[in-house]
């Protein structure tokens, strides 16, 4: 899929359910109309998306800001009451998108949506709303999913693509590979002992980071936030999809020579990607905090870190003895070096107090639908340059009012 969206002409229960909402005189009227108007918005701006790079950025993960929104163009935004179309030839399509509440306060905060940017284009999107009504829920193939743990009680949490999917385990983040692209985790705990059709887990289940467990450094020391011994984070399931999978992970207070570190990281997936992508605020009254993602070392390993491009790769052998690839994805301007000791490959980036730090992970098995071509070290290390490419690509959003 290179980008989700639905013609008006097609989406017959949408209209349905749209005109309902509209008061039957009007409705009558309206019924041979295909605007959004007559779906019963009121108002609209434009989105903006450039691609200021000669790369197609297919399947791009776009993130638009709620707060930014109404900031920019439109004061009375109603995230309850929206929708995103694309128009050519007076033809309006719909744009599968998702809001999401970050912080479970009732207000979206974000909202997330997937598409193909061609190369040195601006994509025009319109975003109708209604300030103050509600839209009923439109039906839509669901690619991303999230779930907190596999039992009651229980210390893991999940989030997944179609292509992909992660576990979160005591900070440890974990990896499932896929024999054909689908959803899994929903039939979990099941479903992991058993024999599986679907693929299988890529990552012993050990002290190791995984892919992506992190540590805050204090001075010279690591200060690891997965293992056994590590405190266990407070995990909330921030949203279960369609196009987005989002859990929140608030990691207890770190303790340093100068002073506490609050961690927050939400980890997600996005529909038809093979990354997690993770966001880390920190809270620190000295401003600035090193940390920074792991990958553990796989059995018979190939390794290298790009500074450049902004890649920590591995192939070697994981679970099972499996053939598998790990990556990290980092921006080159935030690394301030690297960790090879013990059992891991570790990055320390600069995080700042209140400012997102983002990064990506991604995981390949060699049998599986996100395999290499051909299955090696060298064609994964090319992947991981690729990947970087395009998640590190300037991509910049703007609000117009028309």
């Amino acid at each position: 899929m290179r980008h989700v969206t639905t013609p008006l002409t097609a989406a017959a229960a949408f209209l349905a359910a749209a005109l309902a909402l509209v008061p039957a005189p009007a409705a009558a009227q309206q019924a041979g109309a295909l605007g959004p108007e007559a779906l019963g918005f009121t108002k609209h701006f434009a989105v903006e998306i450039a691609n200021p790079t000669p790369l197609t950025l297919e399947n791009q993960a776009v993130i638009l800001d709620v707060a930014e929104i109404r900031a920019a163009v439109a004061p009375d935004f109603n995230t309850y009451m929206y929708a995103l179309f694309t128009v050519s030839k007076d033809e309006y399509g719909l744009v599968v998108s998702q809001a999401d509440d970050l912080d479970k306060d009732r207000y979206h905060d974000q909202i997330a949506l997937v598409r193909t940017l061609p190369p040195n284009s601006t994509t025009r999107l319109l975003c109708y709303y209604t300030p103050a009504r509600s839209w009923p829920q439109v039906i839509t193939t669901q690619k991303a999913f999230a779930r907190g743990a596999w039992e009651p009680g229980g210390a893991e949490a999940g989030w997944e693509s179609n292509l992909a999917a992660f576990k979160l385990v005591r900070g440890r983040v974990g990896l499932y590979g896929k024999l054909q692209a689908g959803l899994i985790l929903r039939t979990f705990p099941a479903a992991e002992a058993k024999d599986r059709d679907w693929g299988q887990e890529l990552l012993q289940a050990d002290d190791k980071a995984g892919l992506g467990g992190f540590s805050v450094w204090d001075g010279a020391t690591r200060i690891p936030l997965y293992g056994p011994a590590a405190p266990q984070a407070k995990v909330t399931v921030v949203s279960p999809g369609p196009i987005r999978g989002l859990v929140k992970a608030e990691y207890p207070t770190v303790k340093t020579a100068a002073g506490d570190v609050a961690v927050t990281v939400y980890y997600s997936a996005f529909a038809d990607n093979i990354y997690s992508r993770q966001d880390v605020v920190v809270a620190s009254k000295a401003g600035a905090v090193i940390l920074g993602p792991a990958l553990a070392g796989l059995e018979g390993e190939t390794f290298g870190l790009d500074k450049a491009k902004g890649t920590l790769w591995s192939w070697g052998r994981g679970a099972g003895r499996a053939e598998i690839g790990l990556a990290a994805v980092f921006s080159p301007s935030e690394l301030e070096g690297s960790d090879d000791a013990g059992a891991n490959h570790a990055l320390r980036l600069t995080a700042r107090s209140g400012q997102p730090l983002t990064f990506w992970t991604a995981g390949a098995w060699a049998k599986g639908v996100t395999a290499p071509q051909p299955a090696d070290a060298r064609a994964w290390a090319r992947r991981a340059g690729d990947l970087a490419a395009r998640l590190l690509a300037p991509v910049k959003v703007e609000f117009k009012s028309k």
